[in-house]
C-alpha cells in the first residue's frame, strides 16, 4: 500500500520499450510534458525512470502485474504508449568509483493506458460516437485491472 505521503500520479508517453528483468521487474522511461511550458523552449518535458515490480516470489503482486506483464510481453505497451500510472517516489542510492551516487525513480503501483484526451481507455471495441457526432475508434485495451 502507499504510503499517503508519498503519493505520485503522472500521465505521459513511454519513451523506450519496457524491458522486463527476470520476469520479476518492468523498468522504462516515461516523459511527461510540463504545464504551461512554451511550445519551441528547450524545458518543455521531464523524462523519469519508472520501476514496477511485478512478482513477490513467483507470483504477481496483483491483477494489476499480471495485465502490464502481459501487455509488456506481447508487445502492446511499447515506445509511444500513452499510460497514467500511480506510484511513490524513491531515492536510489549506491557507491561508483568511490562517490557516493543517488537518483529519484518513480516506483508504480499501477498502471493504465490513457486516450489521446488523457481519459482511461474503455474495455469495449469497436466505433463510439462523440458528443460532437464524430465517429472514434475506441480501444480494444480493458482499462479495469
Amino acid at each position: 500500500m502507499i504510503d499517503p505521503k508519498n503519493v505520485i500520479t503522472a500521465t505521459g508517453g513511454v519513451v523506450s520499450d519496457p524491458e522486463l528483468i527476470n520476469d520479476k521487474i518492468a523498468k522504462f522511461r516515461l516523459a511527461i510534458d510540463y504545464a504551461g511550458s512554451e511550445k519551441g523552449s528547450q524545458n518543455n518535458s521531464g523524462y523519469f525512470d519508472i520501476v514496477y515490480y511485478l512478482k513477490d516470489g513467483v507470483d504477481f503482486s496483483s491483477k494489476n502485474a499480471s495485465f502490464l506483464h502481459t501487455q509488456i510481453t506481447s508487445g502492446k505497451l511499447k515506445k509511444g504508449s500513452s499510460i497514467q500510472l500511480i506510484g511513490r517516489l524513491v531515492q536510489e542510492r549506491w557507491q561508483q568509483d568511490g562517490n557516493n551516487r543517488s537518483r529519484v525513480v518513480i516506483v508504480a503501483e499501477s498502471v493504465s493506458y490513457i486516450s489521446s484526451g488523457g481519459a482511461p481507455k474503455t474495455a469495449t471495441a469497436g466505433a463510439a460516437t462523440s458528443s460532437s457526432g464524430v465517429t472514434e475508434e475506441v480501444s480494444s485495451v480493458p482499462n479495469q485491472f
